[in-house]
């Protein structure tokens, strides 16, 4: 009587511990999905398109400050600064030398932030980016 007690004791812990991996690999599994499924709705999430020259407002025309953002990077008087930008869809942030440059997105527009030397406004021109025939 004593062995079948040891075996039904072992019996319940083998069984208790499967239950446990099972559950604990359960938890994990749907932790995974459910961050693929974030991932993959993130990537879905529709970002405005910034691509084009944006120039700024309510200066002097000659005073202008501009720049384009192509997928290819920011381009500043036709030359490349920068390969790569940041854009979640409502900031931008390149840097171009040293500097940090930060523009909110705000009704089709960009306002710089920083470099901070006063509040600018930035419109765009779009650029068709189809290759002509």
């Amino acid at each position: 009587m004593a062995t079948k007690q040891k075996t039904s004791l072992f019996t319940h812990r083998l069984i208790s511990f499967a239950m446990a991996v099972a559950v604990t690999g359960a938890i994990a599994l749907g932790l995974l999905l459910a961050g693929l499924f974030d991932s993959a709705i993130a990537q879905d999430k529709h970002l405005p398109d910034i691509n084009g020259v944006w120039t700024e407002q309510d200066v002097a025309p000659y005073a202008a400050d501009s720049f384009e953002i192509r997928p290819e990077g920011v381009f500043v008087n036709g030359r490349q600064v920068n390969t790569q930008y940041q854009w979640d869809g409502s900031k931008l942030e390149y840097l171009r030398g040293d500097d940090l440059y930060i523009y909110s997105y705000l009704s089709g527009r960009l306002i710089r932030q920083s470099p901070a030397h006063y509040i600018s406004t930035f419109s765009r021109q779009k650029m068709d980016l189809r290759p002509s025939n």
